[in-house]
């Protein structure tokens, strides 16, 4: 099954769903286009999630980084994240955004991998 426009004179004037059999037995190739089918790509990233899904979105060697950090305000951001606490972060989110700087200023993030982060959780 396919959606078809069906033309007056090269106008729309309505939409039906059919077999290519059905249209070529009832209608002439004048009478009829195929309309074409839009092709959503796949999600590269999530876009909102818990900071559960956050801390575990980060490679072992990532969290360890994280963990082990000199710097007192990345330590801090892996305890917010391990509280679990019921809320969704959102990958505009200024907050969100500049935690993933200091990630990547600290090096815990590659500029690649924090690159990525700016779009949201990766998914793999």
């Amino acid at each position: 099954m396919a959606v078809y426009k069906i033309l007056e004179n090269g106008v729309a004037v309505n939409r039906i769903s059919a077999s290519a059999e059905f249209m070529g037995k009832n209608y002439t190739p004048d009478q009829y286009e195929l309309e074409p089918v839009a092709i959503v790509p796949e999600p590269t990233h999530k876009t909102e999630f818990s900071p559960e899904e956050l801390l575990n979105s980060f490679t072992t060697d990532e969290a360890f980084l994280a963990v082990g950090s000199s710097n007192a305000d990345v330590v801090k951001q892996v305890n917010v994240l391990k509280l679990k606490r019921d809320i969704i972060i959102n990958k505009d989110d200024a907050g969100y955004q500049s935690a993933i700087d200091l990630l990547e200023t600290e090096g815990v993030l590659t500029a690649d991998r924090a690159a990525d982060y700016r779009n949201g959780i990766p998914l793999v």
